[in-house]
């Protein structure tokens, strides 16, 4: 007779999540493991779908077969599960791969590889271990991380925010608005504004977005002025190109781009977003041969630069009205900009 198991979780819900952590463990075992990866990965989807309880397909191997997804050998794991609420299989990866680089993995821009040298290299086996060894200075200069990998990791993991709720707008924007008036009085500035989901007026905000406009020469000066102001809890990330820090009040994470004069609307038309939005920007300048990133936008045959130095001359470029930042949702608020039917969107968004 099958156990009966009574957890907060429904027990879909439940063998889901241990499929889709084994096929997590078969990614990190490498390539030759990429088959039962896909397989676990695939049974999971399969069985969180299910609008009834996975016990009623489960009277014997042949019937689970019926489901999508689900082969003889996965079969027998289910069965196993409802009967025992374990997984040999499963416990036994669980020794070979720690739980923490599992939770790595889930996390944007940290592929098995990736997991793989920091564990193997600097003894890192779950985000705990990151933060100390990037706030150590651990990382730094580390042969397959540079920095704009680094940076990569830092924005896919949000890891400072750990067991953080989102803050509301105007709980963001108090906080933004005091640090920006406070970063645009040091010298060498020519401009700097919020950027990210604050920007774009969000209900709640993440974390803090900042793009600041300076020539090349002054950028160490201000990176060093940056770090030295009081309402700074700890520094995370210091490089060429970017800060970013907790701030004393609510530890909401900080991150500021220094970028060059003719690059200022690109980047702050980039980090605002929203991401669906600049995709579809980039997907249109593609179209027309023309490639669109944080540094401006560029004819592809030619090289040359045809804007990027504000945001207005970017959407001019493609023959379009100004979005305001609250309207980039990736919506159809870039067709109705194409067809200058904007008046019409930012009307309905009031």
């Amino acid at each position: 007779m099958m156990r009966q198991i009574v957890t907060n979780k429904t027990r879909n819900q439940e063998l889901a999540d241990i499929f889709h952590q084994m096929a997590g463990c078969y990614r990190y075992l490498g390539p030759e493991q990429r088959f039962r990866s896909t397989a676990y990965e695939n049974a999971s989807g399969t069985i969180q779908s299910l609008k009834n309880d996975i016990s009623i397909y489960a009277a014997n191997a042949k019937s689970l077969n019926r489901l999508n997804n689900i082969g003889s050998s996965i079969a027998e794991k289910i069965i196993e599960y409802l009967g025992t609420g374990k997984i040999a299989a499963f416990e036994r990866l669980k020794r070979e791969v720690p739980k923490g680089l599992l939770e790595l993995m889930n996390i944007s821009s940290f592929g098995p590889a990736t997991v793989k040298l920091l564990h193997e290299n600097f003894d890192i086996s779950n985000k705990e271990d990151l933060i100390l060894a990037i706030e150590s200075g651990k990382l730094k200069d580390a042969k397959g991380l540079g920095e704009k990998k680094l940076e990569n990791l830092m924005r896919g993991l949000k890891l400072y925010k750990t067991g953080q709720e989102r803050v509301p707008l105007s709980t963001g924007l108090k906080a933004g608005t005091k640090l920006l008036e406070t970063i645009q009085k040091i010298n060498g500035i020519v401009k700097a504004d919020l950027a990210g989901s604050l920007r774009r007026g969000k209900k709640t905000i993440g974390d803090i977005d900042m793009v600041i406009c300076a020539q090349k020469q002054d950028w160490k000066r201000i990176t060093n002025r940056i770090k030295e102001i009081g309402q700074i809890e700890r520094i995370l990330v210091s490089g060429d190109t970017k800060v970013s820090f907790l701030l004393k009040q609510n530890h909401i994470q900080v991150d500021i781009r220094l970028v060059q004069v003719d690059e200022y609307g690109a980047a702050l038309l980039y980090f605002t977003g929203s991401k669906e939005h600049t995709l579809k920007l980039r997907l249109l300048a593609k179209e027309k041969g023309w490639k669109l990133n944080e540094y401006g936008l560029f004819d592809v045959k030619t090289g040359e630069k045809l804007a990027g130095k504000t945001e207005q001359g970017i959407y001019e470029r493609f023959g379009m009205k100004y979005i305001p930042p609250e309207l980039r949702e990736g919506r159809d608020e870039i067709e109705l900009a194409n067809e200058h039917k904007l008046p019409d969107l930012v009307k309905s968004a009031l």
